[in-house]
């Protein structure tokens, strides 16, 4: 191959990677124009044209398969996950942020989003520790952009917990070299981790992994930081890493790399089964309303595991449709948190003081009913397809661990009434001595209806999600 073909090959490459690459000249754009011109909606105007720009090229990107020396194989997946997170960093524009620390904090968002959409098309286990490093060392930064003691406590936690994943992962990731002679995991099969070293090689990685996804035991750093973190901040983190490192989980998966009722699928099911029961259990226990939803979303980690687990047209269908609710229901409830945080009310029986304001309360109520799983929200169609994966994976491969996943799933969903519904019980049912009124903005009202109207289409036009995913499909085939 002469010197022509070779850069003309590399340029079709670089095709695959045009989103991520306007994200992190964006990124460095942002920064100088914030050197310039600190004006506040001047850089928001700038972060949302880049993001609109990385949504168009994300749209048009028709590269598929393996690229860039077999280091990144991109799938239809990546690219409708990859739209879904763009939109996600949109709609963080809706949050009540100051033009303090703007520039840094666009900065550092479309850095984890783009770690993230790497992080899906990662076909080098380099390129995955890459991808996942630049994601966490973005999050531990906005973990601290509270400029508050907690944060920077939690930051530091959140940073010694990373590095221990991160030590684990790069092991792993040595010991799986050793034993297989390849980085690349389109190279491996089911023949690739036949003795004990390599799998424990493979476990190793996946902590690793784990780690993003806030799975049992890389979980714990999870309450206080997102309790500390900025409510956007949190949101995004809450989402975007998460579900990108489903996504790859699924793709390793995908490949079928051991048998049915192999030990390495048993272990992780019971850590699934112990990240829903931690979750909920933890939650219960919590007066603080930030670090209630935070347990909570530390049981949806459990929830959504399945899906990556199963190589079906169901799963796949499933995890792209409790992916978007799961997004919309954390980007409303952390807005509403923060809304309610500004006005004084951090514990859940502060929230007897909002009961006059009744239109806003309402809204929270199905926002907190969609997030149990009850109908008419989006939420229940969520845990029903949920429910579905779980009898499937047990009727197809008949190994229990599913059963009792699904049990454990259907029972976490009827305790989670007990700890999400204790805010409308507070702004319904509390009596309080404290006769003021909290106002509040008739604009964060609209955009709180503005969620639950989502929820609620979601729910009685399902469809919607899977034409979206059928038109990105067609879009990237």
């Amino acid at each position: 191959m002469n010197l022509n073909d070779q850069l003309n090959g590399i340029l079709n490459d670089l095709q695959g990677v045009w989103t991520e690459s306007i994200l992190i000249v964006g990124a460095i754009f942002i920064l100088i124009v914030g050197l310039l011109d600190s004006n506040k909606w001047l850089l928001k105007s700038c972060f949302l044209g880049v993001l609109l720009l990385a949504a168009y090229y994300n749209s048009l990107n028709e590269s598929t398969g393996l690229l860039i020396e077999k280091s990144l194989y991109i799938k239809p997946s990546a690219l409708q996950f990859g739209s879904l997170f763009i939109w996600v960093g949109i709609l963080l524009l809706s949050y009540q942020r100051s033009a303090k620390h703007l520039v840094e904090f666009c900065f550092f968002i479309l850095a984890l989003l783009a770690g993230s959409l790497f992080m899906m098309k990662a076909n080098s286990l380099l390129i995955v520790y890459l991808s996942i490093e630049l994601a966490s060392f973005a999050s531990y930064i906005l973990t601290n952009f509270s400029f508050k003691k907690s944060g920077f406590e939690a930051g530091i936690k959140y940073l010694l917990f990373g590095a221990i994943s991160s030590a684990f992962m790069l092991f792993g990731i040595g010991i799986i070299y050793g034993t297989t002679g390849t980085f690349f995991i389109s190279d491996w099969s089911i023949t690739t981790f036949q003795d004990f070293f390599s799998q424990t090689g493979f476990v190793f990685l996946l902590l690793g992994i784990f780690f993003k996804i806030s799975l049992v035991p890389s979980h714990i750093w999870v309450p206080s930081t997102y309790q500390a973190a900025p409510a956007d901040a949190t949101a995004f983190m809450s989402i975007v890493p998460k579900l990108a490192g489903l996504v790859l989980l699924k793709n390793l998966f995908d490949a079928n790399l051991f048998v049915a009722d192999h030990w390495i699928y048993a272990l992780i099911l019971m850590l699934g089964i112990l990240t829903i029961l931690f979750g909920t259990l933890g939650a219960l226990r919590q007066q603080n309303a930030r670090r209630m939803i935070s347990f909570g979303a530390i049981a949806h980690s459990g929830f959504l595991l399945p899906f990556a687990m199963l190589a079906t047209d169901l799963s796949s269908i499933g995890f792209w449709y409790y992916a978007v609710v799961y997004a919309f229901m954390n980007l409303a409830v952390f807005y509403l948190l923060d809304v309610y945080e500004k006005k004084g009310i951090h514990e859940v029986s502060d929230y007897v003081r909002t009961k006059h304001a009744t239109w806003l309360g309402a809204a929270f109520t199905l926002i907190l009913i969609s997030l149990v799983g009850i109908p008419p929200l989006a939420g229940f169609t969520a845990k029903f397809f949920l429910f579905t994966t779980l009898w499937e994976g047990y009727e197809s491969l008949s190994i229990s661990y599913w059963l009792w996943y699904l049990i454990i799933a259907v029972m976490a969903t009827v305790a989670s009434l007990f700890f999400y519904l204790q805010i409308p019980r507070q702004i319904f049912l509390g009596q309080s001595e404290d006769t003021q009124s909290i106002k509040f903005k008739f604009s964060t009202k609209i955009l709180a209806t503005l969620f639950c109207i989502v929820l609620l289409l979601l729910f009685f036009a399902p469809q919607l999600v899977m034409e979206a995913k059928q038109l990105l499909n067609n879009v990237h085939e």
